[in-house]
């Protein structure tokens, strides 16, 4: 049974009784009151035909019987009986207005004028008869056993008209009810239904997607989406660690093997003194390659398991990019970089190009963008433009060199890939991984957009200063 009709259920069976227990409290009310007013009516027909027999002896009695005929005709069967002391019949209506009944007549018994002798006031029910024994006295003493009753025909109406009512309420009730726990059941669960979506997306092709978790939320649900969102976090990890030691085997096996086979050859036989020269440089070359491997990979693995310390502090962006411009520069003197600030479309009143971060990482991250974009053309040329927005600072990184496939555009930031069209150039395919790892970490994005053979462009978006402080603010 799926959650939702169950919760459908719950509501109708909570609801249900409620609505019976109300609608049978409605029907005793209305049945008492109904028997309440209908039994005083009787009451006072009896004290008012006792009240005008003793006003005098000599009333007559047929102008007696022709007043009581024309009053409460409402009531069927309606019967008055006015005896004395002695219980000698001094006035009797018999059953007026008669309805067709199976019950025999009510008949008068000398038990009952003895109890009503006794107790003053004695209920009557016979049937639908129903009515007061009373024991009444006149101004002058005397007392007077006066027997009135009648069939109740209004009221039995009212109370059939009032079932047929409470019935059809009570059907559509029902129905209302079960519509009502079809929708309260629907918007319970949609929250579970919307985190059920969300979790089916997620594969293990895309483990950095989460479940999305209100930041004023503290309910089961948002529990359940936080611990959830913890175990993708744990999954992740292990699997960046399981491809981490399988990629970083494979790339440090390389280097290795070939620091191995050059140490092999050259213990075959003796060499040169110049051939060992060219060989200590050649495994310079591999260590430093090795050397430049391992720290990038030792940066990686810092960011996939959260352990890099970062420092924060206001940083002017264009002083880091010229810092990194400097670097690659003194590493690779036949690299060229052009650097221009665009802020044509800005206000001149926008401030200085500062940002939060750390200075040390945002060059590391320049370094490589500028490093791949002279490594991968002809003419060794980047050209670096910063462009100052109100609340983000964008930074693009072109290069007219081989480019990039659109097909591979989606998996140039994975560790260790690298496009088919790269592998003749030296490279370790950590540099853009470590990059989008820095950015993401200043609360910033990158974005590629490339043509083959005619060139790459990367844009970096970082918030700027002012906006950092706006939000810090409303935060």
């Amino acid at each position: 049974m799926h959650l939702r009709t169950r919760l459908s259920l719950t509501f109708v069976v909570v609801v249900s009784p409620v609505l019976l227990l109300f609608l049978a409290n409605f029907y005793y009310y209305f049945s008492t009151s109904n028997r309440d007013y209908f039994l005083n009516i009787v009451k006072n027909r009896g004290v008012t035909m006792t009240h005008l027999m003793s006003r005098g002896e000599s009333l007559d009695r047929s102008l007696l019987r022709w007043i009581d005929e024309g009053t409460y005709t409402s009531l069927s069967n309606r019967r008055v009986a006015i005896f004395d002391e002695q219980n000698q019949l001094l006035y009797d209506s018999g059953e007026l207005d008669d309805k067709e009944i199976q019950e025999p007549p009510f008949t008068i018994t000398e038990p009952l004028l003895q109890q009503i002798t006794s107790q003053k006031v004695v209920s009557i029910s016979d049937g639908e008869r129903m009515g007061y024994g009373l024991l009444l006295h006149n101004s002058k003493g005397q007392r007077y056993k006066v027997v009135s009753y009648a069939i109740d025909d209004y009221g039995q109406q009212k109370m059939h008209e009032m079932i047929t009512v409470s019935v059809a309420t009570l059907v559509i009730a029902f129905l209302v009810v079960i519509v009502l726990s079809q929708i309260f059941a629907r918007r319970s669960i949609k929250p579970i239904s919307n985190m059920i979506e969300k979790i089916e997306q997620i594969k293990v092709s895309n483990l950095e997607l989460r479940l999305p978790v209100p930041p004023d939320a503290d309910d089961e649900l948002s529990r359940l989406a936080v611990s959830f969102n913890q175990m993708l976090d744990r999954i992740s990890s292990f699997e960046m660690q399981r491809s981490f030691v399988s990629n970083a085997s494979h790339e440090l096996r390389t280097p290795l093997t070939l620091i191995t086979n050059q140490i092999e050859v050259s213990l075959i036989k003796p060499r040169s003194s110049e051939e060992y020269q060219n060989l200590l440089k050649s495994l310079l070359e591999d260590i430093n390659r090795l050397n430049a491997l391992s720290n990038g990979l030792l940066e990686l693995a810092q960011f996939d398991v959260k352990e890099i310390q970062v420092t924060w502090a206001t940083v002017q962006l264009d002083e880091v990019i010229y810092e990194a411009v400097a670097s690659v520069l003194h590493k690779y003197p036949n690299y060229r970089i052009s650097f221009a600030t665009d802020a044509q479309d800005e206000d001149e009143s926008l401030p200085a190009i500062a940002i939060r971060g750390e200075e040390s990482l945002l060059q590391m991250a320049f370094m490589n963008l500028i490093e791949n974009g002279c490594k991968f053309s002809s003419d060794h040329h980047t050209q670096i433009t910063v462009k100052p927005h109100s609340d983000y600072v964008e930074v693009l990184f072109e290069d007219q060199g081989i480019g990039i496939a659109e097909s591979e555009l989606d998996y140039i930031f994975q560790p260790f890939y690298r496009a088919t069209n790269s592998h003749a150039i030296k490279g370790n395919g950590i540099g853009l991984s470590l990059t989008e790892k820095i950015i993401k970490l200043h609360r910033g994005r990158i974005m590629v957009t490339s043509l083959l053979d005619q060139g790459t462009r990367f844009q970096v978006d970082l918030p700027s200063l002012p906006a950092l402080n706006e939000e810090v603010k409303e935060s």
